[in-house]
C-alpha cells in the first residue's frame, strides 16, 4: 500500500472537474497527504476543495510573483513542501503555416518557461527532499498536424525534467514527468461523446481501452511516494498508445 502520510502536496492546475489535477489531489488525500490545490478559477477551486477535503489558494501559473507567494503561503501554513505537481495546460492545435510569434510564446510560456520556474521554486522550498511531477504528453513522441507549439514546448520541459533531476538529486529531490494518453476531462469530454473519435483512438491502443483519471492519479501517487526511486523519468500512462500512432484527422471524423 502506497501512503503519503504527513506529506504536504501542492497541485497546480486543479480547477477542472473532471480533471487530471483534481484527480491527483483526491488520490493524494486518500493516501494521507495534506493537499493544497491552485489555479486561476477561484470559484471552481473552492467547489473542488470542498468536495475532496483540501485547501485552495488561487494563483496564476504564469505570474512568477504569484507562484512565489503561493509556495510561501504553503510553507507558512504547513511548515514544509514535500510534493509539487504541475498539471496546468492548454491545447489548441494550429499548423505551422498558421503559427505566429504570439501563439508560440503562449505555449512556451505555459508549457516550458512556467513549468521550469515552478520546478525551481518548488525545489527551493523542499528542505527535506521531495518529489516534483510535471505533466508531459505523448505528442512529444507521436506526430500529427497542428502539434508544433504544444508538443515542442512539452519536449523542452521533458529535457528540463532530466536536468533538474540531475541537479537536485543530491538534495533528495526527485523530478519526473507523466505522459497520459487521452483521458476524459472537462477539456476532452466532447471528444469522448463522439463514437467515431473514441473508436479511432482506441484502435491505436494495444490494451484496447483509454486510460482513466484513476490510472493517471495512481501513477502520480507512486512517483510522489517514498517507495519510488525514479527521477529524470517520463512515465507513460497510455496503455501502450505511444507504441503506435495518433489517428489522422480523417479517421477522427469517421471518413
Amino acid at each position: 500500500v502506497i501512503t503519503l502520510n504527513n506529506k504536504i502536496a501542492l497541485i497546480m492546475g486543479a480547477s477542472s472537474e473532471p480533471g487530471i489535477g483534481s484527480a491527483i489531489a483526491k488520490k493524494f488525500i486518500e493516501a494521507g497527504a495534506k493537499v493544497v490545490i491552485s489555479g486561476r478559477r477561484k470559484e471552481a477551486l473552492s467547489e473542488i476543495a470542498d468536495n475532496i477535503g483540501c485547501t485552495f489558494i488561487p494563483a496564476d501559473f504564469t505570474d512568477d510573483q504569484e507562484v512565489k507567494n503561493l509556495i510561501n503561503e504553503v510553507l507558512s501554513t504547513h511548515g514544509s513542501l514535500d510534493i509539487a505537481v504541475n498539471s496546468v495546460g492548454i491545447y489548441n492545435p494550429i499548423p505551422i503555416s498558421e503559427m505566429d510569434r504570439e501563439h508560440l510564446l503562449e505555449y512556451s510560456n505555459l508549457h516550458f518557461i512556467s513549468p521550469t520556474l515552478f520546478i525551481k521554486e518548488s525545489a527551493a522550498a523542499m528542505e527535506n527532499g521531495g518529489s516534483i511531477i510535471t505533466l508531459s504528453s505523448l505528442t512529444v513522441e507521436l506526430t500529427n498536424t497542428g502539434l508544433g507549439g504544444y508538443a515542442g514546448a512539452k519536449a523542452a520541459t521533458d529535457k528540463i525534467v532530466q536536468i533538474a533531476a540531475y541537479e537536485y538529486g543530491p538534495q533528495g529531490i526527485r523530478v519526473n514527468s507523466l505522459s497520459p494518453g487521452l483521458v476524459e476531462t472537462e477539456m476532452t469530454e466532447a471528444l469522448f461523446q463522439n463514437p467515431n473519435m473514441l473508436s479511432a483512438f482506441i484502435k491505436e491502443i494495444p490494451v484496447g481501452r483509454m486510460p482513466s483519471l484513476d490510472d493517471v492519479s495512481h501513477a502520480a501517487l507512486w512517483l510522489a511516494s517514498d517507495q519510488c526511486i525514479s527521477t529524470g523519468d517520463n512515465i507513460r500512462v497510455s496503455g501502450g498508445g505511444h507504441l503506435r500512432r495518433l489517428p489522422t484527422m480523417e479517421e477522427l471524423m469517421g471518413e
